[in-house]
């Protein structure tokens, strides 16, 4: 059996690095010059409330340039670049799609090499069965003649790793993200399929900055200068796990691709062209960790909270829940003054079942409310609505628990966390802010 290849190259130049990096796997190879090209970065969503830093969690706008020009060096006419960023509509604290394209400089591509941007939210969506579900999949992208999936190199808190068969949840509509969070806990199932019905031509893999602890509070960029390129999908991300220090037999996803389709996970199965794996590899740490007794992040044994249980997030917790996860986090902190809180639990997502030994439970979100919300077992429930709810909502039923966020605070530990990577030499927005 011919082995599968994957190109592995060190990042040093724009674009020459990663032109070096296709050319190694012959990715272009079956690109037709008049063929429709899709380019797939992964922009995840941007918030107001929460801003972040992007690296390690978005596609550099960089190498996005970098793929654009080597395909108009190649001859392509007709390249599209297409997301579908979490926002929530009506919801004022989220960038949409275009926003995002635009806080970016995104436009500035479209300008200068005549690229459509679009977002995914705005197209038609076809509609497939997905193991036992029917989603909506971007019509664009199932369409293109030719697809080019560019995830990034992330640790991410629900499928240990986020790469290319993870980036190719982006393209399916919100209530199709949604239903992959199912309280049967398939989200794995789920994400393997994906890339059943989008198969991507090319996968060009970012890990010029790598990120553990992800994707939000508590996540830490690495540098670490790594591309990788593949016309096989999964052999891409197997590489890419281990490129994270990750066994590929130990992320879900992987593992349930890799069964139904009767594949091996092992490297010596894929011939590297390149460098080798360990020349670039950095261990990236998975997750924080969370109190034995599941109460909240370890971390907050070093601040001394007490009395209040904020349940660490399982896989049914959706996008826009787990955007207000971190907030919620931060807002506790600012709340807390030395002394412990009154007994009150949090739940979140679509399986949480409250103790009973709390004092006040608060329900998170439409589907936990609709799970308990006739749970004999709560003393007293306090409903945020939503889906997901609101920020302000979320400080409100905080504070009808006793725990009164100072927002200055708040502002305080986010901004700690926006600018921790400023003053630090290997770190620099000019690959993500296109200034031209």
């Amino acid at each position: 059996m011919n082995k599968t290849v994957v190109s592995l190259s060190q990042y040093k130049k724009s674009p020459d690095s990663l032109i070096e990096t296709i050319s190694l796997c012959n990715g272009l190879e079956d690109l037709n010059v008049e063929d429709q090209v899709f380019i797939k970065p992964n922009l995840v969503g941007y918030g107001t409330i929460f801003p972040m830093p992007l690296y390690g969690i978005f596609t550099t706008t960089r190498l996005v340039e970098d793929t654009i020009i080597a395909l108009k060096d190649y001859g392509a006419k007709r390249i599209i670049v297409g997301e579908g960023s979490v926002y929530i509509k009506g919801y004022r604290h989220t960038y949409t799609t275009h926003q995002i394209f635009t806080m970016l400089g995104y436009p500035f591509l479209s300008k200068r090499y005549g690229v459509e941007l679009i977002d995914i939210h705005s197209q038609p969506f076809n509609e497939v069965v997905c193991g036992n579900l029917k989603m909506h999949i971007s019509k664009s992208a199932m369409e293109a003649d030719f697809f080019i999936n560019m995830p990034v190199l992330k640790t991410h808190n629900q499928s240990i790793l986020s790469l290319g068969l993870k980036n190719l949840k982006g393209c399916i509509s919100t209530k199709s993200r949604k239903l992959s969070h199912s309280p049967d806990n398939r989200l794995d199932y789920y994400m393997s399929l994906f890339v059943e019905h989008i198969r991507p031509s090319l996968t060009i893999l970012d890990g010029i900055f790598g990120l553990e602890k992800g994707p939000y509070a508590g996540s830490n960029a690495v540098r670490m200068n790594a591309i990788a390129a593949s016309r096989d999908p999964l052999s891409l991300d197997i590489v890419g796990a281990e490129l994270g220090g990750y066994n590929p037999g130990n992320i879900p996803h992987l593992k349930e691709y890799a069964l139904r389709n009767n594949r091996s996970l092992s490297l010596h199965d894929i011939t590297i062209k390149g460098l080798t794996v360990e020349e670039l590899a950095y261990n990236l740490k998975w997750d924080n960790p969370w109190r034995e007794d599941n109460s909240g992040p370890k971390a907050w044994d070093k601040i001394g909270i007490k009395g209040v249980h904020l349940y660490k997030y399982d896989k049914t917790l959706c996008t826009g829940c787990s955007f207000l996860y971190s907030p919620m986090l931060l807002m506790i902190m600012s709340a807390f003054n030395g002394r412990p809180f009154h007994n009150i639990e949090i739940v979140t997502g679509k399986s949480m079942s409250p103790s009973g030994d709390a004092d006040k439970t608060i329900l998170f979100g439409n589907c936990m409310i609709k799970t308990n919300r006739k749970n004999t077992k709560i003393n007293k429930a306090i409903f945020v609505k939503g889906c997901p709810p609101t920020f302000e909502d979320t400080v409100t039923a905080l504070e009808k628990c006793g725990i009164s966020v100072d927002m200055t605070s708040y502002k305080k530990l986010r901004n700690s966390t926006l600018n921790k990577y400023n003053h630090r030499a290997e770190f620099n927005d000019k690959f993500f802010y296109l200034k031209k």
